[in-house]
């Protein structure tokens, strides 16, 4: 067993919650989710950081329709990697050939290094990073299925 602590947005509007990433320390869950602030240019100054009776942190900011909670579990097994290598020219462009994209979008390994950091520690997880189509700033546009 291992102790992680997962980054959640939730929706205060018919209760939606996704799970962003998984974290070995509650800082470094605070880190993701400001890292996933910074890909979309969300500047939020006035965050409170409230601590629940379940022990959960939430970040509650500007936007009266959602926030984050970080929450305590336990996991069997390790923490998804972080580490990559990136993809050959010749297999970036089957890629994107195979799921039709236009010059705007692009797959994780297309990104400038700066987005794909961001993304790495926004999501903590490279493999989930891989599954999505990206915008030039490393926003994220759509999963692959």
């Amino acid at each position: 067993m291992q102790t992680v602590y997962t980054n959640y947005w939730v929706s205060r509007i018919g209760d939606v919650r996704k799970e962003h990433g998984s974290y070995k320390s509650e800082e470094e869950a605070i880190e993701g989710i400001k890292a996933w602030w910074d890909l979309h240019g969300e500047k939020h100054s006035d965050v409170e950081y409230i601590r629940t009776n379940t022990g959960a942190l939430e970040l509650i900011y500007e936007d009266e329709k959602s926030f984050y909670r970080i929450e305590k579990r336990e996991i069997e097994g390790k923490l998804p990697t972080r580490s990559y290598q990136l993809k050959k020219p010749g297999e970036i462009e089957v890629l994107r050939f195979k799921l039709i994209l236009d010059e705007e979008s692009c797959v994780f390994d297309e990104l400038a290094e700066p987005f794909r950091d961001r993304l790495i520690v926004a999501m903590a997880d490279s493999k989930k990073a891989r599954d999505f189509v990206y915008d030039r700033k490393g926003r994220p546009i759509r999963k692959i299925s």
